[in-house]
């Protein structure tokens, strides 16, 4: 929690544009979030909400603050690396491979050495000591069961 200190207090300054208002919300921030639960491992994109209403509340508490300024084509960072999307992926790909991890033994293998490996299926079949046709069958068969897993998990979540 404490590697994102020096990036909450930079996200804080653009918004007050005062580096000592930037620490204490920073600070104030942190203090706010150890208090909801000290145990628990808190995520970044919660940090940036947080201060970001922090700067709200600050604002409208002292008029030291006089705006907030936002130019969005300045300050937006990319979508792939906002925080609450790096969250998300993070936990798309350790659900994943949770999923990953339920497949049988062979047809995880295959599936691996041919999806994040990058092997062939004909180096595979040589790894792996099959045939070709059967590398193939292990990979369409991991496939199909994590499209399906990944479809319960999907439909689970929307309920």
């Amino acid at each position: 929690m404490l590697s994102y200190y020096k990036e909450i207090i930079y996200y804080v300054f653009k918004l007050v544009g005062d580096k000592e208002s930037a620490k204490d919300i920073t600070q104030e921030t942190y203090a706010k979030v150890i208090e909801l639960d000290p145990n628990q491992e808190i995520n970044r994109s919660f940090l940036y909400k947080v201060a970001r209403n922090l700067v709200i509340d600050e604002s409208r508490k002292s008029k030291k603050i006089t705006h907030l300024e936002y130019e969005e084509e300045i300050y937006c960072i990319p979508k792939d690396e906002q925080p609450d999307e790096i969250v998300l992926q993070t936990n798309q790909y350790e659900n994943l491979l949770k999923i990953i991890d339920t497949l049988p033994s062979r047809s995880k293998e295959a599936f691996l050495l041919h999806s994040i490996d990058g092997y062939s299926r004909k180096e595979i079949a040589t790894m792996m000591g099959i045939s070709v046709g059967a590398v193939e069958k292990h990979i369409i068969r991991a496939t199909k069961k994590l499209q399906e897993k990944i479809t319960q998990n999907r439909e689970k979540n929307e309920r």
